[in-house]
């Protein structure tokens, strides 16, 4: 039993911390994710938004959901496990909304949304796939 008033002593929960310890870990566990891709090039700045916002180096990893942004003069070239390419202008934002590739298959899709900025996005070895790119004034799609 957790106690949740300053009025419960507490006494009747004995595994307290060893809850409190499992569910952060599986917590930590539920948010760990498999990268999609990693950071080709940098120049001079960008940063991410998976566990936080942080700034992004060569051979970085990149994630599912990531938010990629870049400053005044930056420019990010990313690399997806699927060999495709993409590079975020500078001022602009791009996030990363689905990757699915298995190598297996040549089938796969991958979705991508430019909020703001310049970007341009090169396809990778896939026969078949699907290739989306959301913008604020439309999307692309690209069908292999």
């Amino acid at each position: 039993m957790n106690c949740y008033s300053k009025k419960d002593s507490c006494r009747r929960s004995g595994g307290t911390a060893l809850t409190y310890l499992t569910v952060l870990l599986l917590a930590g566990a539920a948010h760990g994710q498999e990268a999609i891709g990693s950071a080709t090039s940098i120049t001079p700045q960008a940063e991410g938004s998976h566990g936080g916002k942080h700034t992004l180096a060569t051979g970085g990893n990149v994630y599912h959901q990531d938010d990629i942004e870049t400053g005044v003069g930056g420019i990010a070239g990313l690399r997806f496990h699927d060999n495709s390419d993409l590079k975020v202008g500078p001022k602009s934002r791009v996030k990363l909304d689905k990757f699915i590739y298995d190598p297996n298959r040549s089938a796969g899709s991958v979705a991508i949304e430019a909020t703001k900025g310049s970007f341009r996005f090169s396809t990778g070895s896939r026969t078949e796939g699907s290739y989306q790119v959301k913008t604020p004034y439309g999307t692309l799609g690209i069908r292999g």
